[in-house]
């Protein structure tokens, strides 16, 4: 029996990508896993993958830069499986393009994605991790190192 069986995660930005793997990871471990993304298609798609493995995986729509939604993200979970054992701050965006042509608006949303979010979504699930005595895991880029 694996560390993670019956323990609860969230993983945002799970739609795709590291975030995808991250929670296929997890499911296969046994974990009961929330997969949320922006996109209610790509996040059914992504559970659809999961399907068959010892864990559980479920979808909910979340705009981590939306507090109300957060909220939600974090009640529903509980809701459904009763703690929060683990989250991963895992959604993000860059923008690649020449520093000149990067708007205030650009830089906004950089900063809304991939700062306050993750505030965001680890402050709305503390009591529960720590209740839990869980665990909270921010993905960065290494592109973060460079200037």
């Amino acid at each position: 029996m694996s560390y993670w069986t019956g323990k609860t995660a969230i993983v945002t930005g799970a739609s795709g990508g590291l975030g995808f793997h991250l929670a296929q990871t997890l499911v296969q471990a046994g974990a009961n896993v929330v997969l949320a993304a922006r996109t209610q298609s790509t996040l059914e798609a992504a559970v659809a993958k999961l399907a068959g493995l010892q864990g559980r995986a479920i979808p909910i729509v979340c705009d981590v830069t939306r507090d109300a939604d957060v909220a939600a993200l974090v009640e529903q979970t509980v809701a459904q499986f009763g703690r929060i054992d683990l989250l991963i701050n895992n959604a993000g965006l860059s923008v690649r393009q020449a520093i000149l042509d990067t708007t205030p608006a650009d830089f906004q949303q950089l900063l809304e994605l991939n700062l306050l979010a993750t505030v965001r979504c680890t402050l709305a699930a503390a009591p529960h991790l720590l209740a839990a005595r869980g665990h909270l895991v921010n993905i960065g880029s290494l592109s973060g190192k460079s200037a």
